[in-house]
């Protein structure tokens, strides 16, 4: 039975207080209480500084079996062209990837968009990930958005994201399972309506989807919203720790 997880690109935001989470709430109850709502988040941390164990130790802690963290892999694997020390940097990722044990959802690669389509180099950081884990690519240079590269993707086992409201968004509903970053500041009910049906196909088709709003002020409420939706269209697939429904 397929997957559907929706959440956010992260949780701890003091501008939530009030809205999405309650107003006295502490910067240590967040994932706690996110978790209760939502069954998965994006960690754009990690793309900025590897995290200790003992963080990732307590985020796991905090969360239900079902959730699922999606790791965005530190910039020094994307951002650097020539790519130096790529195999030690990889075995750091494998490491704090690793920590979060069976609550690790898809690893996220996101390129600059000044980097040019190049097969080479995401043969090179396909060549030492573990097989064991769901990775996705997010291309944001034009240059990379053609079957071609969603086929190669396809080959290595990953996803190619798909960015809405992104310059370059890049092909839609390409890999063996879905990965999407909803990143406008605001979404209509037939909005999220649309891409609710979107969603149904994927499932319906078998693949798990992974959705994530941009951390704006009603981005978990979209994703409540969007998982309700999901919900009323299609039964066959599961809501990851979402008690609403």
């Amino acid at each position: 039975m397929p997957h559907f997880f929706v959440g956010t690109s992260g949780f701890s935001y003091s501008g939530w207080r009030g809205s999405f989470y309650p107003r006295r709430i502490k910067s240590t109850e967040m994932l706690t209480y996110y978790a209760r709502q939502l069954g998965t988040v994006e960690v754009n941390t990690t793309f900025y500084r590897t995290q200790p164990e003992d963080v990732i130790a307590g985020w796991v802690a905090s969360v239900p079996p079902t959730f699922r963290f999606a790791v965005k892999a530190h910039r020094r694997i994307t951002h650097n062209r020539r790519m130096p020390n790529l195999e030690e940097a990889v075995r750091v990722l494998t490491e704090e990837a690793d920590a979060f044990g069976d609550r690790l959802g898809p690893v996220l690669f996101q390129l600059p968009p000044t980097a040019p389509f190049d097969p080479g180099r995401i043969e090179r950081i396909v060549a030492l990930l573990p097989t064991r884990w769901r990775v996705a690519f997010q291309f944001r240079h034009r240059s990379w958005h053609t079957p071609e590269v969603a086929a190669l993707l396809e080959q290595f086992g990953a996803a190619l994201v798909h960015g809405d409201g992104e310059a370059e968004p890049g092909l839609l509903g390409r890999g063996t399972f879905i990965y999407l970053r909803l990143r406008r500041e605001a979404y209509s009910s037939q909005r999220l309506t649309s891409w609710a049906r979107r969603i149904g196909a994927y499932l319906d088709g078998g693949r798990d989807v992974y959705v994530y709003f941009k951390h704006e002020a009603l981005g978990p409420q979209y994703a409540q919203r969007l998982a309700s939706r999901v919900a009323g269209i299609r039964t066959s697939f599961r809501v990851a720790a979402h008690p609403a429904l």
